[in-house]
């Protein structure tokens, strides 16, 4: 009974933001949102390539790796109290291999910003 009453509140709720949404929300659109916009830069002319380093694409990539760290953090926490000294283990072993990880990208200079 439980799951179909949270089943039906979520859907009411996202119903209601839609129809929210299509009532409250702009009618016409602004000409800037046909404008190309790329995290803050100029748009480029037609027909002007430009390269972009791959160097952000890697702080994102390892942001995204220390993000889903702490995801696995949560769980490992609430399950701790079970069997603490086995989980111990398990958590120093992953957190081992996270800060090696860390430190060959610190090596590697993936971190820093400029190049």
């Amino acid at each position: 009974m439980e799951l179909v009453f949270s089943f039906v509140f979520v859907l009411a709720v996202a119903l209601s933001m839609f129809f929210a949404g299509a009532i409250f929300g702009p009618r016409g659109e602004a000409p800037q949102k046909k404008e190309p916009f790329e995290c803050g830069v100029e748009p480029l002319q037609k027909g002007v390539p430009k390269n972009y380093s791959v160097h952000y694409f890697r702080i994102a990539l390892l942001f995204l790796i220390f993000d889903i760290e702490l995801a696995f953090m949560i769980p490992w926490a609430l399950a701790f109290r079970k069997n603490p000294v086995l989980f111990f283990v398990v958590m120093l072993v992953f957190q081992i291999f996270v800060v090696l990880s860390l430190i060959y990208a610190w090596k590697k200079g993936d971190l820093e910003w400029e190049r």
